[in-house]
């Protein structure tokens, strides 16, 4: 007899009624693949970079943010050209070796491709000295240590320009974890949870120009 089901009897009459019972198990949902909105800020800036350095999209240097590549300072710039080259020198190296181009997906694109992953766990290895554990990586995937060499060079000068931006990426990605504790920002924020803000170094914009001068000075005269 199915669950919550139980006998009407009389004298007259035999019947079964039916109570339906809804039955509600948890599963725990593991994650497949990476979106875009699965990742911080941190993430998301360094996948842009990989695939405009790849794709050979570069923005140029504002002179009024003193910017360069949409967010890094101008000085980063000899740094992110440097990573660019050590990409296009990988590339040429799959191309003569007739090996499988490097699979990158566009800036715009929401999905994250396996490659673009590991790209990312490569920069969170390189932020956190692992030099070894960033071509134990590549080498899962590129045999050639010429491949191995660029690939690892371009990384790590990627690693340090978002360092140095103040741009720490979490030291594991959200498709590490075996179970999704809400939506991707609730999964990032979840990441955060064991780090110290006081341990952390956050290069904060500072302005000692006219304009920040006559703020300061219309500040002052309302709190009068």
């Amino acid at each position: 007899m199915p669950c919550g089901a139980f006998l009407s009897c009389n004298c007259k009459s035999f019947s079964i009624r039916v109570t339906p019972v809804l039955l509600i198990r948890s599963f725990p949902m593991t994650r497949l693949s990476l979106s875009l909105s699965d990742l911080c800020c941190c993430e998301r800036l360094a996948l842009w970079s990989i695939r405009c350095l790849i794709s050979h999209y570069r923005l140029p240097s504002c002179p009024e943010t003193k910017t360069t590549d949409g967010l890094f300072p101008v000085c980063f710039r000899p740094a992110l050209d440097a990573a660019e080259g050590a990409f296009a020198d990988a590339t040429h190296l799959l191309k003569v070796a007739d090996q499988p181009r490097l699979a990158v997906n566009a800036p715009g694109m929401q999905s994250l491709t396996a490659l673009e992953e590991r790209f990312l766990r490569g920069i969170i290895a390189a932020q956190n000295e692992g030099q070894r554990e960033v071509f134990v990586l590549l080498a899962e995937v590129f045999p050639d240590r010429f491949v191995q060499g660029c690939l690892a060079t371009a990384l790590t000068l990627l690693a340090d320009c978002l360092a140095g931006a103040g741009h720490w990426l979490p030291k594991k990605l959200l498709k590490d974890e075996t179970t999704i504790s809400g939506g991707g920002a609730l999964s990032s924020i979840n990441r955060w949870r064991s780090v110290s803000p006081s341990r952390m170094r956050v290069l904060w914009p500072q302005d000692s120009g006219p304009l920040h001068a006559g703020m300061s000075h219309d500040a002052s005269r309302v709190m009068h």
